[in-house]
């Protein structure tokens, strides 16, 4: 079994050889382990400093893609690598290289396809309250919609098997760590946690300049994978209010004109019911058919998934990967 470790990086020179140093050489239930740097557009010497201290391969985008895409790639250069089990970690050296092996070791035993670390950021002093109580928010907001128990939803610090990193494809640049959740429940992937430590802080995030820019971002992925994910029930409930509105307003007038046959008032009351229905069952209706859309696009995941498993049978080729450039097979391109 193969284990492969990805790292995005985007200018990450001065933490990555600690990153590189603390990864383990070994672990139980793994024959090998293999390395894997994105650098992603950077414009410091990370991709050089990485193959200098033993990479086993680094990939290089030709301009920042953003956390998603480098993610992506990550993924579709491990698998071609031959990983069983894929770890991504940061390059801001975040996560103990120790806590690898029992991050891994729920999928060496066939007992998950994700396993997410769980920093316990409501326990951590370093964690500002400010922070604790959005992550206390977030995280329920995602167990909500999704009905996975996730208590670190933002987490970066994952391990997944070759079948579910095949099966992802992501449809936001922001981040990969709330979607690929909606992703792994929808498919009734196994998902576990694993209590981790964190390092120190060593910079600040680059996703995002302040928390609101952070929560309103996430915000709509939630949504947005909410409702691509589980469009039926998005949609159900958002029509909810209007058809009990209608569907009250409606019986209010029955009651009237049953008691006096005669009775000719609340029009007014009858025509916002009529109106409140309608658009209940307009809202209801574009679940129906965001339902409709649902089932193509897994079909369309299921035909992706069997198409790259003939691929991955066939030797890499640089011509699979059109959105990322090797800085090697560059140079051999330019130089020819």
């Amino acid at each position: 079994m193969k284990l492969v470790i990805q790292i995005p990086c985007f200018n990450e020179e001065r933490t990555l050889p600690a990153v590189l140093a603390d990864l383990p050489r070994e672990l139980p239930g793994i024959d090998s382990i293999e390395t894997l740097v994105i650098d992603d557009g950077s414009t410091d010497d990370t991709a050089a400093l990485a193959r200098s201290l033993g990479v086993t391969r680094v990939v290089r985008h030709r301009g920042n893609r953003g956390l998603a895409r480098t993610f992506l790639t990550g993924l579709e250069v491990a698998l071609e690598m031959g990983a069983d089990v894929i770890v991504n970690t940061d390059g801001d050296h975040q996560y103990p290289g120790d806590m690898i092996g029992p991050l891994v070791e729920p999928i060496v035993a066939q007992n998950a396809d994700l396993v997410i670390g769980d920093r316990k950021p409501m326990h951590d002093a370093r964690v500002a309250l400010t922070k604790k109580l959005f992550y206390r928010l977030g995280s329920f907001v995602v167990r909500s919609t999704s009905g996975v128990d996730v208590h670190d939803a933002p987490s970066g610090f994952r391990a997944m098997s070759r079948e579910f990193a095949m099966s992802i494809y992501l449809t936001n640049p922001f981040s990969y760590t709330l979607e690929t959740i909606f992703a792994a429940a929808e498919q009734r992937y196994p998902i576990r946690e694993v209590g981790i430590r964190s390092n120190p802080v060593t910079r600040k995030s680059r996703l995002f300049t302040n928390i609101g820019v952070y929560m309103q971002r996430s915000a709509n992925i939630i949504v947005q994978g909410y409702s691509m994910h589980n469009p039926l029930r998005a949609f159900g409930w958002l029509s909810m209010p209007f058809l009990v509105l209608g569907m009250l307003l409606g019986l209010r007038f029955l009651y009237f004109f049953v008691r006096d046959p005669d009775y000719s008032g609340h029009i007014q009351s009858l025509i916002l019911a009529a109106i409140a229905i309608v658009v209940g069952v307009q809202i209801l209706v574009f679940g129906v058919l965001g339902s409709l859309v649902r089932a193509n696009r897994l079909l369309l995941q299921d035909i992706r998934m069997r198409v790259r498993r003939l691929e991955l049978r066939e030797p890499p080729r640089s011509s699979q990967l059109p959105l990322e450039v090797d800085r090697d097979r560059q140079g051999e391109r330019l130089g020819r």
